[in-house]
């Protein structure tokens, strides 16, 4: 399964259809901080897979869902007590926790069996203990004295008259009476009664979510053989009719789990900060400093909402907070694809990463989401045609503010570039005059990181439309040099800001989103006129039959699951014929240049 496919189905929420048959399932992944910890749950006995898939056992949706409500709330508390599991080890039960495990058990059987007592199911046989050393009974005996004797002689003359039931209550009180025999055969009796009773100790334990250790499953099991033992005696007064209090299960307790143990505050997990989880995967992964920089920003909007910074004191409520807080947010309001994929994101990451590598114990974030259904699409994501021909040409009527050089230069070409690029604004705005190539006659555009910052943290060529050549683009940067073309250039003794910086091209950028809005008058699509373009100039590509892998390799966004497309290189003689595909945009060129 492909880890795509696993977060699809992680985030999956509703009953799923089977495809063939039409009933439907409860499916989920197993959240990645479970799955990471396989090996360690195997450990405990736990078999962990990475869907959870059950049946809900009808095609019809409305029942379905509420079966699956109430399976997804068992399966979450199981996955946390899982995770409690992780964190604090096995835990040893008291006394009354393990008669309570035990009387729980064998009061449900009761209640299960008690309508029909003839129907119950027979008890396991009790194992012989063919195997047992006769020489230290030989020996225990000869040291008792008469009275000793007399009485483990009339005992074990009881046990061996009784019933397999009472026999049971019996191996208690043989037991209890005379130590030094339990403890000649305490080894096999344990072993018998693991037998006997040891699927019930499991099947009790695992309803609970109960995780001990061995010597206190033992002392389990030798509790459920004595409340199974009162359970199966009621059941016998049910077959005569008597359907009066079973005494003895009436006065054992119930099970409560005791409070887990706060954790141990050390040095290191006392606190960890979430700035500081985030400094700590920018300085050991391979993330790029732009993603740093902007889940930088949302993270620090958590923070500001909690109040603290402390990742341990986070939890699942305080996420869903914060995601309901941001979807009542009206000015301006958020879609839910952004509250998803950029503000719980940014936490989820950051918390990812102090799971894995520190001690965090859980991801409070993972499965927080908001799952509104996201607004009907109004229009296009890109310009249309006639909204394009009307910014193009108003390209040559420029601004009626005073603006500097580059900036007048950028409202003009900018969305020419864009228009017959498909390049995302940044990436035009940054360029420098030293990545204007040629090879074998043919111009063409290198869009480096060197120049600010690309998206993939790599370079890539882009052919030149005839008809910005035609426009004189090639001139202008050969008149320019080797520098910026839409931004003040940097003085020699600056230095560029990183690219988790704000770098001037950026102002530039957003310079000819303005003049979009506020001069053309122009409401762009999603809000975004520079990103409208992109957009655009796909679904053009489209209508002239462009090369997909082609234009994908221009537009910076090549697709990294095949991998055969990172293969070989594209020549500036294929780019140039692909990105003159594209008709003309019909502008009546004015003459006028910045």
């Amino acid at each position: 399964m492909s880890r795509f496919t696993a977060r699809k189905r992680w985030l999956m929420a509703g009953p799923w259809a089977h495809p063939k048959t039409g009933i439907l399932y409860y499916r989920k992944a197993t959240p990645p901080d479970l799955w990471a910890a396989r090996d360690r749950l195997k450990e405990f006995g736990i078999k962990v897979t990475r869907e959870v898939h059950r049946s809900l056992g009808t095609k019809d949706q409305r029942p379905a869902e509420q079966l699956y409500l109430r399976l997804a709330a068992d399966q979450e508390t199981k996955w946390q007590q899982w995770r409690d599991l992780l964190r604090h080890g096995p835990q040893p039960l008291t006394h009354k926790q393990i008669n309570g495990l035990a009387a729980d058990h064998a009061r449900a059987f009761l209640a299960r069996h008690e309508d029909d007592p003839f129907e119950v199911p027979a008890p396991l046989p009790i194992p012989s203990l063919d195997n047992l050393d006769e020489g230290p009974l030989q020996k225990m005996v000869s040291g008792m004295s008469v009275a000793q004797s007399d009485s483990l002689k009339a005992d074990l003359i009881a046990y061996l008259k009784a019933t397999p039931d009472q026999r049971r209550m019996l191996s208690r009180h043989l037991l209890e009476r005379h130590p030094e025999y339990a403890a000649i055969i305490g080894a096999d009796f344990a072993t018998a009664l693991d037998a006997m009773h040891g699927a019930e100790t499991d099947e009790a334990m695992k309803s609970r979510g109960v995780h001990t250790n061995a010597a206190t499953r033992g002392l389990v099991n030798f509790a459920m053989a004595n409340h199974m033992a009162t359970a199966r005696l009621g059941l016998q007064a049910r077959q005569l009719g008597d359907y009066g209090p079973i005494v003895e299960l009436d006065r054992a307790p119930s099970f409560a789990a005791a409070p887990l143990p706060a954790p141990a505050q050390t040095a290191q997990t006392e606190y960890l900060s979430l700035t500081e989880l985030l400094n700590h995967k920018a300085k050991t992964t391979s993330i790029r400093p732009k993603t740093v920089a902007t889940t930088r920003s949302y993270l620090n909007k958590f923070i500001a909402f909690l109040g603290h910074d402390d990742a341990g004191r986070v939890t699942k409520s305080d996420v869903r907070r914060w995601r309901d807080s941001l979807m009542e947010q009206t000015s301006p309001a958020l879609l839910p694809k952004t509250i998803d994929d950029s503000y719980i994101s940014a936490v989820k990451s950051v918390l990812a990463h102090g799971v894995k590598e520190f001690d965090l114990p859980t991801n409070a974030a993972s499965n927080i989401r908001d799952t509104r259904p996201s607004p009907a699409p109004t229009r296009s994501k890109g310009w249309s045609q006639l909204e394009a021909l009307q910014i193009l040409k108003a390209t040559f009527k420029g601004s009626s503010k005073a603006l500097s050089t580059p900036h007048k230069r950028a409202l003009f070409w900018v969305p020419w570039i864009l228009a017959y690029t498909g390049l995302r604004a940044s990436e035009v705005t940054q360029f420098q005059g030293r990545h204007l190539s040629e090879e074998g006659g043919i111009p063409h555009l290198i869009i480096s990181p060197l120049d600010g910052n690309t998206k993939s943290g790599k370079a890539w060529a882009v052919g030149i439309h005839q008809h910005l050549i035609e426009m004189g683009f090639l001139e202008l940067v050969k008149e320019i040099g080797d520098g910026p073309l839409f931004y003040e250039a940097y003085d020699k003794d600056e230095t560029p800001p990183k690219p988790d910086g704000r770098h001037r091209s950026k102002d530039a950028a957003e310079r000819v989103s303005e003049w979009v809005r506020e001069e053309v008058g122009l409401i762009a699509p999603l809000g975004r006129p520079n990103h409208a373009w992109r957009h655009m100039f796909t679904t053009r590509s489209r209508d002239c039959g462009m090369d997909k892998e082609a234009r994908d390799y221009m537009m910076g966004s090549r697709n990294t699951a095949d991998a055969r497309e990172g293969y070989g290189d594209w020549p500036p003689a294929v780019l140039d014929r692909e990105i003159n595909k594209l008709p003309r945009l019909d502008v009546i060129d004015e003459g006028w240049r910045p």
